[in-house]
């Protein structure tokens, strides 16, 4: 017997270590560049440099007086969201930039890599700007409340965001120490307090990636004056942006100043 627990306690410091390793394999899914036509919508390439770092990418209709950040999530491919932006933000320039190791651009995906990326990016073209807003999709949404923290922004919008990356794997994992383990955390829940943006928060109703708890508990930490939350009755998390009143919301939530 007492063999026999020795065993499944090596087991399980195996399993421990192995999602220790591989961890970053589990949360970023890298996808290449999708296909773009210059021809249908007003958007050129772009590129930034962060600390020897080449960071190529998209803005869609350059020349507004207001600039969008946008930053995606795990697994998207950036040039797939051109159309949706064209839609809903006709008046701003959209910077739509691919985290390191997405689309053309090299290096590893890492909480500090993202965050020192999206500040390089921002302070880059905040001198081109009245005003920037930011949406973040997901995981992109740890991303774009350290920048809301970090620089000054008008708008904030959250997309089937998480409280943190490790509440969400811990109901993943409840079988592991995940606080010990996760490189990666995302602990947007505790910026809330120095977030003093006016915030849209987008909730998929029956998403199955972020559950709808980990998105509630994030929503209920803001000052209830600044947050406009919008529940997407029926969606999930991958179809959420094919419904109207998402499309509305954000276009809405936009424009209105």
């Amino acid at each position: 017997m007492k063999t026999f627990f020795i065993l499944v306690l090596l087991a399980y410091f195996a399993i421990c270590l192995l999602f220790y390793i591989f961890q970053r394999s589990f949360l970023y899914f890298p996808q290449a560049t999708g296909i773009v036509d210059k021809k249908v919508f007003q958007i050129e390439s772009i590129e930034f440099n962060n600390k020897q770092q080449l960071l190529k990418g998209w803005v869609l209709n350059s020349g507004r007086q207001k600039a969008l950040l946008f930053y995606g999530g795990n697994a998207g491919v950036i040039e797939n969201t051109i159309g949706f932006f064209n839609q809903v933000a006709p008046n701003h320039t959209v910077y739509l930039i691919p985290y390191r190791g997405y689309g053309e651009n090299s290096g590893q995906p890492t909480e500090d890599n993202l965050y020192s990326d999206a500040l390089s990016v921002y302070d880059q073209i905040q001198d081109q700007y009245e005003n920037i807003d930011l949406m973040g999709r997901s995981l992109g949404s740890g991303v774009a409340t350290y920048v809301a923290v970090n620089r000054p922004v008008e708008r904030l919008i959250l997309s089937t965001p998480y409280d943190s990356i490790e509440n969400v794997a811990k109901g993943l994992y409840p079988f592991l120490p995940v606080s010990l383990l996760a490189k990666d955390k995302y602990l947007s829940i505790d910026r809330v307090a120095e977030i003093t943006t006016k915030t849209l928060i987008l909730i998929a109703e029956n998403d199955q990636v972020i559950p709808r708890e980990r998105s509630e508990a994030l929503a209920e930490k803001f000052e209830q004056n600044l947050l406009t939350k919008v529940v997407i009755a029926r969606a999930d998390h991958n179809d959420i942006s094919g419904y109207s009143e998402y499309v509305n919301a954000i276009a809405v939530f936009l424009n209105d100043r």
